[in-house]
């Protein structure tokens, strides 16, 4: 796997075989994805995930265009082995090394693959159909709003897939922010952390953020999609751009770091800058944000990631009474099934204080100890 520079400076990836030349096939597919505006980071996925699958085939002497469902199950079970090698077995039964999310997400990149080479090549094998079913709407895993329309229509679903185990996402509380942000050794570092807390961002979204974002006065900040940008901070989705409300004080925390550190010497409109080192005040990196996060690890204990403070934000405004439709327009997400899958679970406490709110209703009288009184 290779990363190239293609016009306009932005970086592209490239599957190459040991004399290094290009995969053909990979290569086409990548681009096409690239021209229905797949984002960056989402076409390095796809490079990286078929890279392991070519290594498989390498290893088991295959050719792509001639695989089973047998063969797609026993790279399913490589990509869980510690060693990724067909020739070498555990005697001890060892953990997955990936989680069920990403084995599936391996999977669906592979099929993906064939389905594209099914439609442009007309691949006889279609290998992407063998591996789905179809299953009556009665049947999925969620109800959607048009339920009782679609209950008898039928749906594609694959028939590889690790089971996935349902769980909390990892928030972090408040009191945990307030020492993350006491910790922080300066105003760029603080502010960023209650941004993330308090607009519930992706951290590329952050960094992507310029000065003319921020409207004042009227306490919102309008994320915009620009594209690849220097820093390689981007947007997500189709569905991110976004304009949110927030409070006065995240503003007049960014105008005091806006005061202090952009100053005339700053030649960029990003909002987060380097503030040391060689390329002090070119927009900040991810790996700058990596750092600053060890930093604070290390600092206070804490484990926390910039994540965290998405899922820490949704799940208060779950708990307050926000309804789906509407975070999901705050959180930019193109599906309200997404944030329903990831913040419908309640937390022990709540089940601990509706359970007795219940209790005082399933309490029964007992007629043994009236009748003794009588």
């Amino acid at each position: 796997m290779e990363e190239i520079v293609i016009l306009g400076g932005q970086k592209r990836y490239l599957l190459v075989d040991d004399d290094g030349e290009p995969v053909e096939s990979v290569y086409r597919f990548l681009k096409f994805k690239d021209n229905a505006g797949k984002a960056r980071n989402t076409l390095r996925a796809y490079c990286y995930h078929l890279k392991e699958f070519f290594e498989f085939l390498q290893q088991k002497d295959r050719d792509y265009r001639d695989i089973s469902i047998d063969d797609m199950a026993e790279f399913m079970r490589w990509l869980q082995t510690p060693h990724r090698n067909v020739k070498v077995s555990s005697i001890k039964p060892s953990q997955d090394v990936l989680q069920a999310n990403t084995v599936n997400a391996y999977i669906s990149s592979v099929i993906e693959f064939y389905d594209y080479l099914m439609k442009v090549d007309d691949y006889s094998i279609q290998l992407s159909q063998r591996l789905k079913k179809q299953i009556p709407g009665s049947r999925r895993e969620f109800k959607d709003f048009l339920y009782h329309i679609n209950k008898n229509r039928d749906y594609n679903t694959k028939i590889l897939k690790v089971k996935v185990p349902k769980k909390r996402p990892k928030t972090i509380s408040k009191e945990k922010i307030a020492i993350l942000i006491d910790a922080c050794s300066n105003l760029r570092d603080k502010f960023l952390i209650q941004l993330l807390w308090e607009s519930g961002f992706r951290i590329g979204e952050c960094l992507s953020l310029w000065l003319e974002d921020f409207i004042i006065d009227a306490r919102k900040i309008d994320l915009k999609d620009r594209g690849e940008l220097p820093n390689l901070a981007d947007i997500k989705t189709v569905c991110s751009p976004r304009r949110i409300d927030v409070s006065a004080d995240l503003m007049n925390l960014y105008m005091d770091y806006v005061a202090e550190y952009h100053t005339d010497e700053v030649d960029t409109n990003h909002v987060f800058i380097k503030l040391s080192g060689k390329n002090k005040y070119q927009p900040m990196e991810y790996p700058d944000v990596a750092s600053l996060f060890k930093r604070l690890r290390e600092k206070t204990g804490i484990y926390v990631t910039p994540h965290m403070f998405r899922h820490s934000h949704f799940d208060t405004l779950r708990k307050q009474g926000w309804g789906f439709e509407k975070i999901k327009q705050r959180g930019g997400w193109s599906n309200v099934q997404t944030p329903m899958q990831i913040y419908s679970h309640p937390d022990e406490e709540e089940m601990r204080k509706d359970w007795e709110q219940a209790e005082k209703r399933m309490k029964l009288k007992n007629k043994t100890k009236e009748n003794d009184k009588k």
